[in-house]
């Protein structure tokens, strides 16, 4: 009987030390992989506030390295103000370009993960937190 156990607790030992080691392995080999995210404003104050908000909690939530790219297309509102005054207090990477710069940038970026969300758009909200 005590054989028996004394099986049973190894095999259990054998399989978590084996499944850590894979972790490991595979936690070694898959490099932090940055997300970045494009997003197009336009007076969307209200909806980058909440967005990088929102982005900044999921990343952490799942232990995520995101950057954010702000193109924004002439707004008269305060967007860009509170995407950098946001970046500062959430520990953002925040880069502001004009809308005619963001498809610069993604070329030099695309062999990273991409996401670009028009906030004027419902579909590009709902559809860019897949990606987190």
């Amino acid at each position: 009987m005590i054989l028996g156990l004394v099986w049973i607790v190894g095999s259990y030992a054998a399989g978590i030390a084996i499944i850590h080691a894979l972790h490991r392995r595979w936690k070694r080999q898959g490099q932090p992989r940055i997300t970045h995210y494009i997003l197009q404003t336009r007076n969307n104050g209200h909806q980058v506030e909440w967005y990088l908000r929102s982005l900044h909690f999921f990343s952490w939530m799942k232990g995520r390295t995101i950057a954010v790219t702000i193109a924004d297309e002439g707004s008269t509102d305060d967007t860009v103000a509170i995407a950098k005054r946001l970046s500062q207090e959430h520990h953002l990477t925040i880069y502001t370009h004009a809308v005619e710069d963001s498809e610069f940038w993604a070329r030099q970026h695309e062999n990273e993960q991409l996401v670009i969300v028009r906030l004027n758009q419902e579909q590009d909200l709902a559809t860019a937190y897949k990606y987190m």
